[in-house]
């Protein structure tokens, strides 16, 4: 298996698509084209209502770091309001999408954790969890070139990442750990201190 440790000089910040906000890249796998990639994972900052960027053949799934909550108007169906305490919301990047923030903190943006898939060729799972004591069962994907990808957003001493073959790998707050050329069917979490908040994503290609 192959495990990197990924920390901020690693991840790249762009505009988004319709120049509206700033995304940070944390992994990405690229592909020629006018969207550029076969699935892409990035956090994202939003201080202003306004609209998504349109993504056509995408699945997103999304949900929120910090900051306050975020209400979707999505087309074809009910707003939904998301926060740190709702499951992530996946939607088709092709939909018209409107969001309208509401602030914990005046002037604080509210950021948020993406995940894209190619909807021809790849699909994903996107969990948050909050580790507090207890030691959670991270289940990896068996599928040949599948990658497993932890962020740990917050928490004062990091996640500590138990493998299968005896490792331990830790991850700071701000750093993810990405896994590829997986071997095992799981692996073991634990916060480092009171708690953690960790994004747990699994991308796959499909076989048809």
């Amino acid at each position: 298996m192959k495990v990197q440790v990924l920390g901020p000089a690693d991840f790249q910040k762009m505009p988004w698509k319709n120049g509206l906000g700033v995304t940070t890249e944390l992994a990405v796998a690229r592909r020629p084209g006018e969207d550029g990639f076969d699935w892409r994972i990035s956090t994202a900052t939003v201080a202003t209502a306004g609209p998504f960027s349109v993504f056509a053949g995408i699945d997103r799934s999304l949900a929120i770091v910090r900051g306050g909550s975020l209400t979707l108007n999505v087309e074809g169906r009910d707003d939904v309001t998301l926060t740190t305490q709702t499951s992530p919301y996946a939607f088709g990047g092709e939909l018209a999408v409107s969001s309208t923030p509401a602030l914990e903190n005046a002037g604080v943006p509210i950021d948020d954790f993406n995940v894209m898939t190619r909807r021809s060729e790849w699909q994903h799972t996107l969990v948050q969890h909050r580790l507090t004591g207890d030691v959670v069962t991270w289940g990896l994907p068996a599928q040949a070139d599948s990658v497993a990808f932890l962020y740990c957003a917050e928490g004062e001493g990091g996640v500590s990442v138990a493998l299968a073959n005896g490792e331990a790998v830790h991850v700071p707050a701000g750093h993810a750990l990405r896994l590829d050329q997986i071997d095992a069917p799981a692996c073991q979490l634990r916060a480092v201190g009171p708690s953690s908040e960790v994004f747990l994503t699994c991308v796959t290609r499909l076989h048809g």
